[in-house]
């Protein structure tokens, strides 16, 4: 019983298998960040965050939003 591997593994395989690995990683990455739009189109906020313009988050009011808020606008 040895803790050694059988064969050699091929370079293709090994590059192979962290193409994959980085593909999946991004992939991942990508659908987890989901942004909240305003009515320009403009990003404002990540979308699991109250929203800075209404101040609500799932459909409730969580906070006031007064007058002199500012809202800086994400270039998605």
């Amino acid at each position: 019983m040895t803790f050694a591997p059988d064969k050699k593994t091929s370079k293709s395989r090994t590059g192979h298998r962290s193409s994959q690995w980085l593909r999946l990683a991004a992939k991942k990455l990508r659908d987890k960040t989901a942004l909240q739009y305003d009515e320009a189109g403009n990003a404002i906020a990540l979308a699991h965050f109250a929203s800075p313009i209404t101040g609500e988050y799932k459909g409730r009011k969580v906070f006031s939003v007064g007058k002199k808020s500012r809202v800086k606008t994400i270039r998605a």
